[in-house]
């Protein structure tokens, strides 16, 4: 029976550990599904920005393609484009960089 008084705290001492085991065990495996989730998520958007890469080295390629073109003095002469350009008389108005790039694009291919 004296044994019994002895036993009692031992197995509430070993009952307690076991609990934090158990919640420890519980958040590894939570934080083991996060990160799982953060890998895939990583993965995902390292593809996309690996498409993203290749499209914008195609652009500067493209890009070097056309100001490395033997016509590009030619086009961006401004004496040469007052001489081709027609005379329209319009609104005096500044062509944006994008009307710009398009009508150099049109003129190298």
């Amino acid at each position: 029976m004296e044994n019994m008084w002895v036993l009692i705290p031992i197995v509430v001492i070993i009952m307690g550990g076991w609990s934090e085991w158990l919640k420890f065990k519980e958040k590894q495996t939570k934080l083991g599904a996060s990160s799982e989730s953060l890998e895939s998520e990583f993965q995902k958007m390292s593809v996309r920005l690996e498409k993203q890469n290749a499209t914008l080295i195609e652009r500067v390629k493209n890009l070097e393609a056309i100001v490395t073109s033997p016509d590009w003095d030619q086009i961006t002469d401004p004496p040469a484009l007052r001489a081709a350009a027609p005379r329209l008389e319009l609104e005096s108005q500044e062509p944006t960089d994008a009307d710009e790039a398009a009508r150099i694009a049109r003129k190298v291919c």
